[in-house]
């Protein structure tokens, strides 16, 4: 699903589409299309309700977030201590690349989530690798800061 644009398919009604998800212990997953002033953006709703943080994806276009998403959130769900800091790899919807989650500061854009749970909910970034898996903070990482945005500080090591 994403976020009100003509190029998305699907059911129109956002809010009721992650309603019916989420009580059937599930999430949704809503995407947002970058334009030429910001990057792509997509996120879950629901994961809150299971106890975890909702994730996001930048710079993903939504037909590819989606799926990483969902599997990420499949393999949260398995981990209770998942948090900021947490790492996960191994996804096959997307190979080959790492994720460091790191605490989400500001959670406007995540406006599906935000109108069925307020403010008071945690959010975590998957911030995805370079294909040398490297971080956007680790040296010589091979992307543009404005094709990954960072919603956070990443943790330091150790």
């Amino acid at each position: 699903m994403c976020e009100w644009d003509p190029r998305c398919s699907g059911s129109d009604d956002l809010v009721g589409h992650a309603l019916a998800l989420i009580a059937r212990g599930s999430w949704a997953v809503t995407g947002v299309y970058g334009d030429e002033t910001s990057p792509p953006i997509a996120y879950t709703t629901g994961l809150t309700e299971l106890g975890r943080p909702e994730l996001v994806l930048t710079g993903v276009d939504p037909e590819r977030a989606g799926p990483v998403l969902n599997e990420a959130a499949a393999r949260v769900l398995l981990q209770p201590d998942f948090a900021a800091g947490s790492t996960i790899g191994g996804l096959t919807s997307a190979a080959g690349v790492d994720f460091a989650a790191i605490d989400v500061i500001d959670t406007s854009d995540l406006r599906v989530t935000a109108l069925l749970f307020g403010r008071g909910f945690q959010a975590v970034q998957l911030v995805w690798t370079d294909r040398d898996h490297r971080l956007p903070w680790d040296r010589g990482y091979q992307l543009a800061p404005d094709e990954q945005p960072l919603l956070g500080v990443p943790m330091p090591a150790g």
